[in-house]
């Protein structure tokens, strides 16, 4: 069965050792906001009624209850995600073939077989993360489309622009591309809030 937790950012691997990147986060930090949206803006959905109103920032969603919401919206997620971990693992393998290919001696090329190996679990964790955020991303897309959703607000940091940003480049991509614009305005009180506009110029 398959888990959510965090790992961390991106990992650069070689003979030399592993370094992370930053800003190449992990994708876990921002599933529990992205799954708050999906439910705020699906009217649909009963769960006790709860986030049907507002994106409620606040109130925690445990990893098991992101992963149920996401299976409420797509039954078939698991074996989905299992079936994309399963492509993911031939790309490590594919990694493991290039260090082998490579012109460096025979230890240096142990030791970055080995770095890579050492690293496995936590890039497949990783990359599980990723994958269920882009399946939310994605009903997030059909939640809009299905409910002519014009509008998203939130309190603006670089986290919640980072999923707009995410929720925008899905919506405009593939043949039937929705145009969108994100805009940073202030509310009644003077804080900063980030707006997804939907079609906006319609």
């Amino acid at each position: 069965m398959l888990k959510l937790y965090y790992t961390g950012p991106k990992p650069q691997i070689s003979q030399h050792g592993v370094f992370f990147k930053k800003g190449k986060e992990d994708k876990y930090v921002y599933l529990e906001l992205a799954t708050k949206i999906l439910l705020a803006i699906d009217k649909n959905y009963d769960m006790k009624k709860a986030y049907v109103t507002k994106i409620d920032e606040n109130k925690k969603l445990s990893d098991s209850q992101i992963l149920d919401i996401l299976k409420h919206y797509n039954p078939n997620l698991d074996t989905q995600v299992q079936d994309e971990e399963a492509e993911y693992e031939k790309h490590i393998q594919e990694m493991l073939d290039e260090v082998s290919s490579l012109d460096l001696t025979i230890d240096d090329k142990e030791t970055w077989t080995q770095n890579i190996l050492l690293m496995k679990p936590y890039l497949i964790q990783r990359e599980i993360n990723k994958l269920y955020y882009i399946h939310c991303i994605k009903e997030i897309k059909h939640i809009i489309v299905e409910h002519h959703v014009k509008e998203i607000d939130m309190s603006f940091d670089l986290k919640h622009w980072h999923i707009l940003e995410s929720i925008a480049g899905n919506l405009s991509y593939g043949i039937k591309s929705i145009s969108t614009k994100i805009a940073v305005t202030q509310d009644n009180q003077g804080k900063l809030v980030a707006k997804l506009l939907i079609n906006p110029e319609h």
